[in-house]
């Protein structure tokens, strides 16, 4: 009886020691860390509306030199694999209005650094105060995209999308007192008209 004791009596002792790791590991999650932003990034050239290439300054040139960056939220018309020729004249609008935008640009802003599907990276591209991708939906140059089945058929681009998904007006998270806020508050849910 007396190892049983000395070895329940260690295991609580080890238990007391590690709760507070385990505790702040768990609500460690549940707590708002803000994402990772790039200030002052360079812009090097895009292939369309929405891959773009960029030097990161102050980060490794293996992982910050010529990086491509896929602009989150959005998907632009394709360049090499369109469907009609409507479809690549959109492409070119959307990729030469980018590089006109970014070009000009007095500072670039990436925010909320990730990894998309395909182990791009995604960012939520800023200029000038501008969200990239807000011009791109506003335009018509580009339509919400969230990573699962592309939904619009841009050789019918007057069309609403196939099963059209609702977005918010801009694919960067709200600003307060000039910090941005992730996630965003929620939006209202819309009532199914029947």
């Amino acid at each position: 009886m007396n190892k049983l004791h000395k070895s329940l009596s260690i295991f609580f002792i080890t238990l007391v020691l590690l709760v507070p790791f385990f505790a702040l590991e768990l609500f460690a999650g549940n707590t708002l860390e803000p994402y990772q932003s790039f200030n002052n990034v360079h812009f090097i050239k895009n292939y369309d509306g929405d891959s773009i290439t960029f030097d990161i300054p102050g980060t490794p040139s293996i992982v910050g030199k010529n990086i491509v960056v896929r602009v989150r939220g959005i998907d632009s018309p394709e360049m090499t694999k369109h469907k009609c020729q409507v479809e690549m004249k959109l492409a070119v609008q959307a990729r030469d209005l980018v590089t006109d935008l970014l070009s000009n640009a007095k500072n670039i802003t990436l925010h909320r650094i990730g990894r998309g599907k395909y182990f791009r990276i995604l960012a939520d591209v800023e200029f000038d105060g501008k969200d990239l991708a807000t011009i791109l939906l506003d335009k018509k140059l580009a339509v919400s995209y969230m990573g699962g089945t592309k939904e619009y058929d841009w050789c019918q681009h007057t069309s609403i999308p196939i099963n059209p998904t609702p977005h918010f007006r801009s694919v960067l998270p709200p600003k307060i007192s000039g910090v941005y806020v992730w996630p965003p508050p929620p939006t209202p849910k819309q009532k199914d008209d029947k």
